[in-house]
């Protein structure tokens, strides 16, 4: 529960409201995951392909013990981290059945135990669904009278998102997807399982060129579940500081990639990462640097892009732990609250970019579902409604319903599982939970494809 004296700074108030709210939704995992978000970040290093100095780099990765995370093939080791992965989820299911049974004797002996049926029959069930439900509805006990006025605001704003969580549909495409089949241009280090070491600074080359860049390791995921392809027109929509965008570039270095950003400041990092990294010619071919108001990107361009990647501003969760002042300021409580409309916005807008048939990937640095699940289902529902001479949910007036399915990125999850530590409770699409032994995320993402 909140203390009766706040924090004055907003990583102490991004914290009190995490050890809130967190533990919710991810029980008697969130001590861990805390732990991870108060820690050093792993780094992944992506080697810069037009780099003289490219192969030289690589085997010095090698040679400091680090892998390739895209060709990373030790299967004793993917299994032997599966097993424990299964031991674990069976530990979860087990702990959720003895909470259900000592809250039973507690109010045996307390004299209420007729409001307990209703749990021994999901006892009975034996169903381990149930022990993380609220993960999709975020619910979330009254505030307490002593809490400050905008953090009822916030709670209230959290309670009223309800996940249906079946309302979209999913295909599972994916699911005889080779992983292992990579571009040469693309190549991603990182040093095994609870190893912490920590990269060299980037070097430059004769043509001025980094020899590679340093970011969060999940942020490659999106950029995989986008499945770029030779000759595609692709938009990265909120690109900046431009990680994810050269993930895609030297993904697939045949495309027509377009880099969009809100913000002059972040807009001039953007423009600045890629000058550090790929060469003025091929960058002038190949890369359309624009700035422009994400959610009016979709009515400008509409069916323009093979692929689109919507990274939207978010709590950004391991951030506002790092930083004094952050989107959990008193000053900037409004902002907070609005967040989860203006990234349904944002994606809605991503889709109306996409081409028919085209695939957008949402995706956000929070651990939030009101963030996560419920934008991607608020948004495609949204589109899906029938046209109205009145704006809808905030919608465009006079716009065609669009249908859109979401694709299963459970294949995914289980060819990167010895990276990454996924939350098995999401409904739509994918949720890395940060882990002290491998400090990556947290990130979401959520693969959709337009349909008309």
């Amino acid at each position: 529960m909140f203390s009766s004296h706040h924090g004055s700074h907003s990583n102490e108030l991004a914290l009190e409201y995490f050890d809130f709210a967190y533990p919710l939704i991810f029980h008697r995992h969130w001590p861990s995951i805390r732990l991870a978000l108060l820690s050093l970040p792993k780094p992944i290093a992506l080697i810069n392909p037009h780099s003289l100095s490219n192969k030289n780099t690589q085997e010095k990765l090698l040679q400091q013990g680090a892998v390739d995370m895209l060709r990373f093939d030790n299967e004793k080791l993917r299994e032997d981290y599966a097993l424990i992965q299964e031991n674990i989820s069976k530990s979860d299911h087990e702990f959720g059945i003895k909470r259900l049974l000592e809250q039973k004797e507690n109010r045996r002996l307390l004299g209420t135990s007729d409001l307990v049926n209703e749990q021994q029959e999901e006892i009975d069930d034996g169903d381990d669904d149930d022990e993380d439900d609220d993960v999709n509805t975020f619910n979330q006990p009254e505030p307490v009278k002593r809490l400050d006025e905008i953090y009822k605001q916030a709670l209230e704003q959290q309670v009223q998102s309800v996940i249906k969580g079946n309302i979209v549909p999913i295909v599972d495409d994916d699911k005889e997807r080779d992983y292992k089949k990579m571009p040469p241009s693309w190549n991603v280090y990182t040093f095994p399982r609870s190893n912490m070491s920590r990269f060299a600074s980037a070097k430059i080359d004769e043509l001025g060129l980094l020899d590679y860049y340093c970011m969060d390791g999940a942020c490659v995921l999106p950029v995989i579940a986008l499945d770029v392809q030779p000759y595609h027109t692709v938009l990265d929509l909120c690109s900046a500081p431009g990680g994810k965008a050269l993930n895609i570039f030297h993904n697939c270095p045949f495309i027509q990639l377009t880099c969009n950003d809100s913000d002059h400041s972040r807009s001039k990092r953007l423009t600045e990462v890629f000058t550090r990294t790929i060469p003025k010619d091929t960058l002038a071919k190949s890369v359309r640097l624009v700035r422009g108001d994400g959610c009016l990107f979709g009515e400008r361009e509409p069916a323009s892009f093979d692929r689109v990647l919507v990274d939207v501003p978010c709590t950004s969760d391991r951030h506002a732990l790092a930083t004094a002042f952050n989107v959990f300021s008193r000053k900037r409580i409004q902002e907070r609250v609005e967040l989860p409309t203006y990234q349904r916005k944002l994606l809605e807008s991503a889709i109306r970019a996409c081409k028919p048939g085209g695939i957008v990937v949402y995706s956000t640095c929070t651990l939030a579902p009101v963030q996560n699940e419920g934008v991607v289902e608020q948004a495609i529902e949204n589109l899906a409604l029938r046209p109205s001479n009145k704006r809808y949910h905030g919608g465009h007036k006079g716009s065609d319903p669009i249908n859109c399915e979401i694709v299963s990125t459970k294949s995914l999850e289980k060819h990167y599982a010895y990276f990454f530590d996924f939350h098995a409770k999401t409904h739509y699409g994918s949720l890395v939970l940060p882990h002290i032994s491998n400090n990556f995320g947290p990130l979401y993402f959520c693969k959709i494809r337009r349909i008309n």
